[in-house]
């Protein structure tokens, strides 16, 4: 494992490179899974150590994960002045289909057996993220306090963007933080001043998911961000709006919710009777 000193002190420099605590957190435990992998002190590691493990993570790992551990890889190697020792990314072939996106009877039967379990935290959990189109390390942001005028901002790769949740989902989420005796964090964990784990929601979304007869591909945290911008396009066709509402830096990453499912092409295929 890394020295603690090196721990430290790699914590501080991406904190100075504004790095997200979730991000810096994520790095840390990135290049501890390199450490094990390679088995060596980090200072005498070399690039075949790197490709190597290059090469275990293309074995196990989809290419938009290796690309992520990688990444983590490569901005250690920056920090200790080793980068002769990066290595390049994986290239991801573009996609001509968005699948496995939850449908409108999903987003249903989700809710309706979320309501039936009497999981109220869960409920508006998945109603706020499809509502606003935020990742999930992003209702770090809404809590109680924000809901009187259902706006706030997330920080995060050195910009700030605006988000804003309906003032229908406010009054419910008013009322819910009342019955619950809610202050900040609405979506908390253990502790109060603490958010939900992500792998709690995980492990909560694919048990819901089973509940309700929902495929569990189809049913995890970012998906509810994908329903959200497929939904905002259907509606108003301006994906430079709905680009500054996801956070993302260019229209061309926001170009994905253009694309249509596998089972959508088919069905225009064969409504032309050709």
């Amino acid at each position: 494992m890394l020295h603690k000193v090196e721990f430290a002190a790699y914590r501080e420099w991406l904190n100075r490179c504004e790095k997200t605590k979730i991000t810096i957190e994520k790095n840390i435990r990135d290049i501890v899974k390199f450490r094990v992998f390679c088995g060596k002190c980090l200072s005498e590691v070399t690039k075949q150590d790197i490709l190597d493990y290059k090469d275990y993570l293309i074995g196990k790992y989809k290419p938009a994960s290796v690309n992520s551990y990688l990444i983590s890889l490569n901005n250690f190697l920056k920090f200790t002045a080793q980068d002769s020792l990066r290595v390049k990314t994986v290239k991801i072939q573009r996609r001509n289909s968005l699948d496995n996106v939850l449908t409108e009877a999903d987003y249903a039967a989700l809710l309706e057996c979320a309501k039936k379990r009497e999981n109220k935290r869960l409920y508006y959990l998945i109603r706020t993220l499809t509502s606003s189109g935020i990742r999930v390390g992003e209702l770090q942001y809404i809590t109680a306090e924000i809901l009187e005028t259902g706006k706030t901002y997330a920080y995060g790769k050195n910009k700030m963007r605006e988000i804003i949740i309906p003032q229908s989902l406010c009054a419910e989420l008013e009322k819910y933080c009342g019955e619950q005796h809610i202050t900040g964090l609405i979506f908390h964990g253990k502790q109060a001043n603490t958010l939900i784990d992500k792998a709690r929601i995980w492990r909560e979304l694919k048990q819901l998911a089973k509940a309700a007869g929902v495929s569990g591909e189809r049913v995890h945290a970012h998906n509810f961000r994908h329903f959200f911008a497929k939904r905002f396009l259907s509606e108003y066709h301006d994906i430079v709006d709905l680009a500054d509402i996801l956070g993302h830096n260019s229209v061309e990453t926001t170009r994905i919710y253009t694309r249509t499912s596998s089972q959508e092409k088919q069905a225009r295929i064969d409504a032309l009777n050709l």
